[in-house]
This record gives structure tokens, sequence and C-alpha cells, in this order.
């Protein structure tokens, strides 16, 4: 009977993270048109909740002002969701719990990131510049959920990251 296969946490990490780059292009194959436009009303919707003026240009696309914007992929965060599959993925539990875990994670993200623009779109159009109102914020986000995620891995917080990964 052959030995079971056994893969060391070093090699567990390796794997996730290797995962994430492809998972994320591929994510970028597709149109992904109904999230886009899903974010786009829930941006409008949102921006007019808090006094912002926005005017829908076509399904994916507004302005602000004499500035116009479109919605892509990126924006819909469903990238960094989906290339979070590998590294949020626990073989110990089942499926059902995974997916479920999976689906609250998804909506706390998905709220925490339309929020991010919503207010960012709100910033811009009180003179904020798009650096401040949206570009530094969308980096700090995903930054934070990167953190998140190796936090959540176990290979963040007390213990030091190499002992971590070798044990």
């Amino acid at each position: 009977m052959p030995k079971k296969f056994q893969v060391s946490k070093r090699q567990d990490v390796a794997l996730r993270f290797l995962l994430v780059a492809p998972l994320v292009c591929l994510t970028h194959a597709f149109n992904w048109g109904f999230l886009r436009e899903w974010t786009t009303t829930a941006i409008i919707n949102g921006d007019s909740l808090i006094g912002t003026h926005l005017v829908q240009l076509s399904p994916t696309s507004f302005s602000v002002g004499d500035h116009s914007f479109k919605v892509v992929i990126s924006c819909t965060a469903i990238d960094a969701l989906i290339g979070s599959l590998p590294l949020l993925y626990e073989h110990r539990k089942s499926l059902m719990n995974f997916l479920g875990f999976y689906l609250v994670f998804a909506l706390i993200t998905q709220a925490l990131n339309l929020s991010r623009l919503i207010l960012g779109f709100f910033a811009f159009d009180h003179g904020v510049s798009w650096r401040l109102a949206h570009e530094i914020p969308s980096g700090i986000f995903l930054f934070i959920w990167f953190l998140w995620l190796l936090q959540y891995q176990g290979l963040i917080g007390r213990k030091g990251f190499s002992q971590k990964l070798s044990g």
C-alpha cells in the first residue's frame, strides 16, 4: 500500500500562493458584465444617498462633474475575491462549510469595496484629488485584504513568519 502523500506547511503555502496569480489572470479572461453593471448601479445609488450626483452614461459607466468613469473588473474586486480562494480553502473543512464561509467573506468584502468606491467618488466630487480619493484607498484596501489573508492562514501573528512555515 503506497504511503500517504504528505505536504509540508512550507510546500502548502507555496502552492497556495502559486495558484493566486493564475486565478486572477483567469478572472480577467471574462467580461463580468453583470457584476460590473451591478457595481455601477450600486455606486450610483450609494452616492445619491450621500448627496453625490453621478450621471449614468452606460450600464458600466458614469460621470462625476465633467469626468467620466468606466467600471472595470478590478472595480468589482472579483479578481481579488477569486484570487483569495487558494488562501482561504481549508481541506479539513467540508465543502459546504467552506462555501458558507466564502459566501459570507464575499459579501463582507463586497460591502467594504462598495463603501470604499462610494466614499471615494463622494470625496472626488468634493475636490479631493483622484489619487487621494481612489488610488491610495484602493491600495490600502488590497493591502489590508492581503494582511488578513496572511493572518487567516496563520502566517502572521504572535509567532514569527519563519516559525509558522516550518510547522
